[in-house]
């Protein structure tokens, strides 16, 4: 069966504090949970839902960051529930999620960005290409 997850990984060119500042306060990524890890390197993960018209349900999306020192690397997950068979789009609303994500956040931190992957229809196979790094194969 078809995922509707779509993952992205990007670089977002500020320290981790201030990504994680701006992700813990933007509602739509964070408005579920948010939790700074006691990690090293420095993680924080949250998880946002949205309402998605074109989708007629929510989204949620997870978004996770990590402090590579002169930037953050940010991988955001977005996908949407299935209720029925009919549930086998969401019109490119879970992209979009995730997308929508990464430029909010980087605005919110006053920084540019760069995305470095992005995987449509993502299944657990393909998490391997979120990390940093890896590009999905052409």
């Amino acid at each position: 069966m078809p995922r509707l997850a779509h993952g992205v990984l990007a670089r977002i060119e500020a320290g981790f504090d201030t990504v994680a500042r701006a992700l813990s306060s933007l509602d739509m990524a964070s408005n579920v949970y948010f939790e700074e890890l006691p990690t090293e390197p420095r993680t924080a993960v949250a998880v946002g839902e949205k309402y998605f018209l074109r989708a007629g349900n929510s989204l949620a999306a997870t978004t996770v960051l990590v402090d590579r020192g002169s930037y953050t690397a940010v991988k955001v997950v977005a996908t949407g529930a299935r209720s029925g068979i009919l549930d086998l789009l969401d019109f490119g609303a879970s992209g979009s999620y995730a997308r929508m994500i990464v430029e909010r956040l980087a605005e919110a931190a006053g920084a540019g960005y760069e995305v470095l992957a992005e995987v449509d229809h993502m299944a657990r196979e393909e998490s391997r290409l979120l990390s940093e790094g890896r590009q999905e194969p052409q």
